[in-house]
């Protein structure tokens, strides 16, 4: 693995979308005539895949730190995130460690060192575990598989987002459990300057796409979700103390 530690709040803000209708483009045609000041332009297709790892006590993801390999076109890179487990609107944006260029057939046990000291960086707190075991111990997870078209939102003041209208197949590795949803997944500058055209962008989406129901959740959320479903009474539990 080619080493580019280096911790960083998240560049871009994500917002995921369900569509609840097949017709996509009825929802690209009513979004593009809803921006009046921003373009809609096609840029071709896309594929990807994110394998995420734990141990087989989810002792990663229980304490809200994401381990994973990301694959993006020939290139693959370990990855590394703490996400916020605080609810709704006072989430906070992810910090992470992306941890350089791998090889194909590495494994983040093939660099325990390098990603316990990322992990440990996440967090304010000194861990009372052995970290660089608990890293040799993990195993893929999760497989999250994406395909679709990708879009450019384009204003005049450099303004640059992306639209993903994209299928994806979420799956359990140890029990080939798939569960299929067809979304769109909105990226925006996480910057203050473009925050009044990110706003705009949303309200738009809001007020002309209800094909669109959007999650307050990353991907991992949404994949742990649909993967491992709780019961009724947790969700609701879960609901009230939000």
């Amino acid at each position: 693995m080619k080493s580019n530690e280096k911790l960083e709040n998240e560049k871009i803000k994500k917002f995921h979308y369900l569509l609840v209708s097949k017709d996509f483009d009825k929802v690209r045609s009513k979004l593009d005539k809803a921006l009046n000041y921003h373009r809609l332009e096609l840029a071709g297709k896309f594929d990807g895949m994110e394998v995420i790892y734990d141990v087989p006590s989810n002792l990663l993801s229980k304490a809200g730190i994401v381990l994973s390999k990301q694959y993006e076109g020939e290139k693959s890179f370990f990855k590394v995130r703490k996400i916020s487990q605080l609810p709704g609107g006072y989430k906070r944006p992810s910090q992470k460690f992306n941890l350089g260029e791998s090889q194909d057939a590495e494994a983040p046990k093939d660099f325990p060192m390098q990603i316990a000291n990322a992990i440990s960086n996440l967090f304010a707190n000194v861990f009372t575990i052995d970290l660089v075991s608990v890293v040799r111990q993990t195993e893929p997870k999760i497989e999250i598989i994406v395909d679709g078209y990708k879009y450019n939102i384009i204003g005049g003041t450099g303004y640059r987002a992306v639209l993903l209208y994209e299928n994806a197949i979420y799956k359990d590795v140890k029990t080939n459990k798939k569960v299929k949803r067809i979304g769109v997944t909105l990226k925006m500058p996480n910057e203050e300057k473009y925050e009044k055209e990110n706003q705009t962008i949303l309200s738009a989406i809001e007020h002309s796409c209800k094909e669109l129901v959007g999650y307050e959740q990353s991907r991992f959320e949404i994949a742990e979700r649909l993967l491992y479903p709780k019961p009724i009474g947790d969700e609701k539990k879960q609901k009230d103390e939000e």
